[in-house]
């Protein structure tokens, strides 16, 4: 996957049907997003973590304990393919590629045709940032430092302020930034 060719994008899964194949520890962390999310998960797997089963048994997700079918992605949305068998991940990838559906497969570029980056999810702030797989460590650290320099609930609030003010005002869009640079200088 050439990750200049890539368009960053936030989906609505809310509602959707999400289908997640494997559940190992990356699946959960997976499932576990999408049910954030609001998506409707399907995990189909020939074995479960405990975690993964326990979220079965809570009805949070619907857990298929078997081996993947074609069929299983048509009524999804979306496909995380999560198992770490290279012959599964293709079969999964080929099904996707058939029916014009995205897949993200995890650790297996080559049989994706989607990419999930490191999120933080800071409100209002959704912020997901990805190397493609090439260099995960740099990502995970690259992550943490942005986590630390997300604004502060008062920031946030003085920006909401001047966006009203400006927008009340018929303020241009090109000088909004020079205040709200001063207001978070101010603020600090």
């Amino acid at each position: 996957m050439d990750a200049s060719r890539l368009l960053p994008i936030f989906l609505d899964l809310n509602a959707r049907d999400i289908l997640v194949v494997g559940a190992g520890q990356v699946a959960l962390k997976k499932t576990l997003d999408l049910i954030a999310a609001g998506a409707r998960v399907r995990v189909v797997a020939k074995e479960a973590t405990p975690e993964i089963s326990t979220i079965a048994d809570r009805s949070e997700i619907q857990l298929d304990l078997r081996s993947f079918d074609d069929r299983d992605v048509d009524a999804a949305w979306l496909v995380i393919s999560a198992t770490g068998v290279p012959e599964v991940e293709a079969r999964v990838f080929a099904e996707c590629q058939r029916q014009k559906k995205f897949v993200i497969a995890v650790d297996d570029l080559a049989s994706g045709s989607a990419a999930s980056g490191s999120v933080i999810r800071r409100h209002p702030f959704i912020v997901s940032i990805s190397s493609s797989a090439e260099v995960p460590a740099l990502t995970r650290l690259l992550r943490e430092v942005l986590e630390r320099v997300l604004p502060e609930e008062h920031w946030i609030r003085a920006a909401r302020e001047l966006r009203a003010k400006w927008k009340q005002s018929a303020t241009p869009m090109a000088s909004r930034f020079e205040e709200l640079v001063q207001a978070m200088m101010k603020g600090k």
